[in-house]
């Protein structure tokens, strides 16, 4: 039901006003209907932007320049979940899972390995990456890892 639809049914219901089309009362209640119709829209929109699950524009896109983390899922599923677990990683998150959440956190696709020769932590992505991307990636998931072994990407 609209605002109008509702500061009509309140009017008439006290008896005392007419609200019909030909009445300056109706006219004054679409004036403020229309005003009110926005004002409420706004609020809505501004309710679905505040979280992250149901953010559509600007609520995410802030989320995301906060994290400033690649993305290789565009859709807004995959926005979503990856500042979801972006937002989840912590400073307990030290091992295998830890780093399956940074992972995911990039919407990345791929195993973790360790090269006890080189000790180094391995990500072993199945994604398609260009050797820009592998190199942005490595910068950016590099600081997540354990800080006593290296990290490399294979594709």
């Amino acid at each position: 039901m609209g605002e109008f639809q509702i500061m009509k049914s309140v009017l008439e219901r006290t008896g005392l006003y007419d609200v019909s089309e030909d009445t300056l009362i109706y006219a004054e209640l679409m004036a403020y209907a229309e005003g009110l119709d926005v004002y409420f829209g706004e609020l809505e929109r501004l309710k679905r932007e505040c979280f992250v699950s149901t953010a559509q524009g600007e609520g995410l896109e802030v989320r995301e320049d906060i994290i400033r983390r690649m993305n290789l899922d565009s859709s807004l599923s995959g926005r979503r979940n990856a500042v979801i677990n972006a937002m989840s990683v912590n400073n307990n998150d030290f091992d295998i899972s830890g780093m399956e959440k940074v992972r995911d956190s990039f919407n990345a696709h791929g195993s973790f390995s360790f090269d006890s020769a080189n000790f180094k932590v391995v990500f072993n992505c199945t994604d398609d990456l260009s050797a820009g991307q592998i190199s942005r990636l490595t910068e950016q998931m590099k600081p997540f890892m354990p800080c006593w072994a290296g990290f490399e990407i294979t594709v």
